[in-house]
């Protein structure tokens, strides 16, 4: 039985892939200090790099979302701040009706100063039913239609039971429109007709206490969609604070995958340079060439 003799240049061949693969791993470890990163290629951890990805997936997502709902919270805001409006010019339209309904009290031109009066509260309406919040319409649907109302007939020109819809999360949408239609009316039986009604009776001195009824129903319409709005505003904030802490979390969790231990990194790195460093001065010893080198 021979036994194989180890020639020098098996044993340099062997200190050659050992000092390669030393430098090797510290290149690796001095690129993760210097980027702050684990992952430098998918190869490096292939259930990582998919996990990694997935979580870059959904962080985008998140993003979208925020978006989005920052948007929805402008249309709702708009909405919202048209409606208080509105509503502000209700009650007085209210006080107006019933201080007219009074007919004992009234005379012609204090009727008429009441008629002018409306006239101006229903212009002022018609001018919060038709804000717009991006160059479009809050309370036409999803038209794009530049005014929600005809002024000269109050006919509505949106689209009928249409909603601007915002993708809070992967699950939920949020309607961030107004309903024109439900919060005034339409045509003859909108707001605007019953000022315009109210105004018409007074100078012609027809008494307007029944009228109360009608003005005061155009109300409560507002008030319902008003607290519609406030629900859906609500949901929205929800939906900003769960993103929020989504986001938060995914980045904690991609962190958690992509980033490196700094501390652990710099004490990996500076005892690999020093394997590395004995590596080189012992294989240089090891191997120092003699006369046998030559003839082996």
């Amino acid at each position: 039985m021979s036994i194989g003799r180890i020639t020098s240049q098996q044993q340099l061949a062997t200190a050659q892939r050992s000092i390669q693969t030393g430098r090797a791993n510290l290149a690796k470890l001095q690129e993760q200090a210097s980027t702050g990163r684990a992952l430098l290629k998918p190869s490096d951890d292939p259930s990582g790099t998919g996990a990694a990805l997935r979580v870059r997936a959904e962080s985008r997502a998140t993003q979208q979302h925020a978006v989005n709902i920052t948007d929805g919270l402008g249309w709702s805001n708009t909405v919202d701040s048209a409606l208080s409006g509105s509503e502000d010019l209700m009650r007085r339209a209210i006080d107006l009706t019933t201080q007219g309904a009074n007919s004992a009290t009234m005379t012609p031109a204090s009727r008429e100063a009441i008629a002018t009066e409306l006239e101006g509260i229903r212009n002022d309406l018609m001018s919060q039913a038709n804000t717009q919040y991006m160059g479009r319409s809050v309370f036409a649907g999803d038209s794009d239609t530049g005014a929600a109302f005809t002024a000269a007939t109050y006919a509505f020109s949106g689209t009928p039971g249409a909603t601007v819809e915002r993708r809070v999360s992967s699950t939920e949408t949020v309607a961030v429109d107004g309903d024109g239609a439900a919060a005034f009316g339409t045509g003859s039986t909108s707001v605007f007709a019953v000022l315009d009604g109210i105004a018409a009776d007074l100078r012609a001195g027809t008494d307007i206490g029944g009228k109360l009824t009608d003005i005061k129903a155009a109300f409560t319409n507002l008030t319902n969609q008003h607290g519609i709005v406030g629900a859906r505003m609500s949901r929205l904030e929800q939906a900003q604070t769960l993103n929020l802490t989504t986001a938060t979390n995914l980045e904690t969790q991609r962190s958690g995958i992509e980033d490196i231990d700094p501390a652990k990194v710099i004490i990996d790195l500076k005892s690999q340079e020093l394997t590395y460093q004995s590596a080189l001065s012992v294989t240089a010893k090891v191997l120092q060439p003699t006369l046998l080198s030559f003839i082996s």
